[in-house]
């Protein structure tokens, strides 16, 4: 069964309030559905990219290095691999995953508007879709202005104790790294330097402001060896 809850006419800021719709048995069983069918959705042709091959052995060969040997040997082994497709069939990879991540994303848009960030509690195993679901961006959207919008509408579910503060981190920080290429705010995420092979602390711009940002939400502040501080 396809579950679909779409909220597509009223915007996140628009619906920034604490209070949200308690979740009912049969609408608790709703979300699980959504989230399991999201949690597929989600790296369908995204994890057939990254590994640059349809082979199903070697595909499963590298997921089992991840899951037994860590993140540092996944990514040694998957590098020395170095499979990748003609641009022709990566594009058009690319294009039905953009597809699939703006469908997703309307419908985490509308889940967030009716009943805010879900409870780990709700969706147990499948609670890492939402995070991942707000890392991918719908393609084409501005950036700047998904994560504005977003982290001041998720700072609230922080503060309503709905949303971990970890995690809110862990989203900007993913953000500002990872896609805009800039230092981290709270200081959250590890990087892998592909020159060493090593996972690198993460790179903030000011101790002291990171630091502040950490209490605010309620994390501890990073100590020496937990972080580099980018170049002026």
């Amino acid at each position: 069964m396809t579950f679909v809850l779409i909220t597509v006419d009223i915007t996140l800021a628009q619906n920034s309030v604490a209070k949200k719709k308690e979740i009912t048995p049969s609408e608790k069983e709703m979300i699980q559905g959504i989230f399991e069918e999201i949690s597929i959705s989600d790296q369908l042709y995204r994890n057939i990219i990254s590994k640059g091959t349809f082979d199903e052995t070697i595909l499963a060969k590298i997921d089992s290095v991840y899951n037994s040997e860590g993140m540092k040997a996944g990514l040694i082994y998957e590098q020395n691999l170095n499979l990748s497709f003609p641009k022709v069939i990566e594009d058009s990879l690319w294009n039905l995953q953009h597809q699939i991540d703006l469908k997703n994303h309307l419908t985490l848009r509308g889940i967030f508007n009716t009943y805010g960030f879900i409870s780990e509690d709700i969706i147990k195993e499948f609670n890492y879709a939402q995070f991942l679901l707000l890392l991918h961006p719908p393609k084409d959207w501005d950036v700047r202005k998904y994560l504005k919008e977003y982290s001041t509408f998720l700072l609230i579910e922080v503060e309503e104790k709905r949303m971990p503060a970890i995690s809110y981190a862990m989203f900007c920080d993913n953000m500002k790294g990872k896609i805009l290429r800039e230092p981290q705010i709270y200081g959250t995420n590890q990087q892998f330097d592909p020159k060493t092979k090593t996972v690198l602390p993460p790179m903030i711009e000011n101790l002291e402001k990171s630091n502040a940002a950490r209490k605010k939400i309620g994390l501890p502040e990073l100590k020496e060896g937990e972080y580099r501080l980018a170049k002026k």
